[in-house]
């Protein structure tokens, strides 16, 4: 028996059932003109339907259940905005539904008109533990099934990202250049101090950098002294110099740091220590100028990549990974891994997102020109997929398949999967 009316809307939706003397179960012929718009509110399931009942044409909504009787113990019966359903589709038939003006809704019964292979289908998908649910099925899938599957995947990441950035945008009052500052102050905190990075812009906006520009230590000072970081004693004097400087421009632009405790060290890698980004955040801060207005400019992704290639970072890191804690000779630049991060996590979407707003194709096509050149990610997703056989050949397929990953197979979500319903179909 069939349990969910999930897969009821997918039936209905994609029209997946023989069209054979199609009729209703008072034998009124049917042709389906349009199944209608998924209505995911309130209300009936689909509107503005488009059917032919008895060689007359219907325009109004469907509505979808199990057995028919679930009408009424939904009580739609006592819903006046279930009158205008003009036809009823249900897995199993088992009572006559009518309408509060007494005239029987017409019914289609879905349970022999659909191949029982596609249930079968449906059933291996949603009741196996593999790390994604079609993984024996994946070797009878085409290259272009997986393709087109990969491109939705990569338009959705993207346009979710960007929803992120609008919102960004919108509480910065269409400021551009404020907006990036933030996006790429969080995108330095690569996920684990995200947080505590969007913080401290905010709290520390570019006016105030801008005024400090030819003076690096209080640039340093500055994103130092509000990470909260600087507030301890210290032995070198690099920090000591640090904490006087911030002392000063806190009392000058009443400045509130955040507190200590937000920065996560542990389990996190001594090159991504929030000491060793703030430095390189700071050295970023130092080197440019609107930067916004900077990479709306650009058109090539290796002069993207140079926005962050050398930064002029405190010699001080060179040696440290934390204050008054030395160590032998290190490299305190941004490396290719950490400057792609930026690039796929900041930049890439405040493009796409600046593109669709300003309706300028160019900035659309640039990113995903820039996501082919980009080498993709490495990182348990993308291994579990190479694994079952996927070719990643830059980060269009790396973010793609972190997407789908993410968002579709670790909810099964195989109903809404271009690659899932391949597999349904398959006989």
């Amino acid at each position: 028996m069939l349990s969910s009316e999930k897969v009821l809307h997918h039936i209905w939706k994609y029209k997946l059932f023989s069209f054979q003397d199609l009729s209703t179960i008072n034998n009124e012929s049917i042709k389906i003109i349009s199944s209608g718009l998924h209505n995911h509110d309130a209300g009936p399931d689909f509107h503005n339907a488009k059917i032919e009942i008895d060689e007359t044409l219907w325009v109004g909504n469907v509505e979808i259940h199990i057995k028919s009787s679930d009408w009424l113990k939904h009580q739609h019966q006592k819903d006046k905005a279930y009158d205008n359903v003009i036809l009823h589709v249900v897995w199993e038939h088992d009572e006559e539904i009518i309408r509060s003006d007494g005239t029987i809704i017409s019914c289609l019964e879905l349970k022999t008109i659909v191949d029982p292979k596609l249930l079968d289908n449906y059933h291996q998908l949603k009741e196996n533990n593999y790390w994604i649910p079609c993984e024996t099925q994946l070797q009878n899938i085409d290259n272009f099934t997986k393709n087109q599957c990969l491109d939705r995947m990569l338009m959705e990441r993207l346009a979710q990202k960007s929803i992120l950035i609008k919102d960004l945008y919108e509480q910065q009052k269409g400021n551009w250049e404020e907006t990036f500052y933030i996006t790429l102050a969080k995108s330095f905190g690569f996920k684990v101090n995200a947080l505590p990075f969007e913080i401290l812009a905010k709290n520390l906006p570019q006016r105030i950098l801008a005024k400090h520009k030819d003076q690096p230590k209080q640039i340093e000072a500055l994103i130092f002294g509000m990470s909260g970081l600087l507030n301890i004693s210290f032995k070198d004097d690099y920090p000591k110099q640090l904490k006087i400087e911030f002392d000063f421009l806190k009392a000058k632009y009443n400045l509130n740091p955040i507190k200590t405790e937000a920065w996560k060290f542990s389990k996190t890698r001594p090159d991504n220590f929030p000491t060793v980004r703030l430095a390189q955040f700071a050295a970023l801060v130092l080197n440019s100028q609107h930067l916004f207005s900077q990479i709306i400019s650009i058109q090539k992704l290796k002069d993207f990549k140079k926005l962050f290639e050398k930064l002029p970072i405190n010699s001080y890191w060179e040696t440290h990974y934390l204050f008054d804690k030395e160590v032998s000779n290190r490299s305190a630049i941004l490396g290719m891994t950490s400057i792609n991060g930026l690039l796929l996590n900041a930049i890439i979407p405040l493009l796409f997102y600046y593109g669709r707003q300003s309706g300028n194709k160019l900035y659309v096509d640039l990113v995903i020109q820039m996501l082919e050149e980009i080498k993709p990610e490495e990182n348990q997703i993308t291994k579990g997929f190479k694994e079952r056989g996927f070719k990643l050949e830059s980060a269009f397929d790396s973010q793609a398949l972190i997407h789908l990953k993410k968002y579709f197979c670790d909810h099964k979500n195989c109903l809404n999967c271009g690659i899932g319903m391949k597999i349904l179909k398959s006989t």
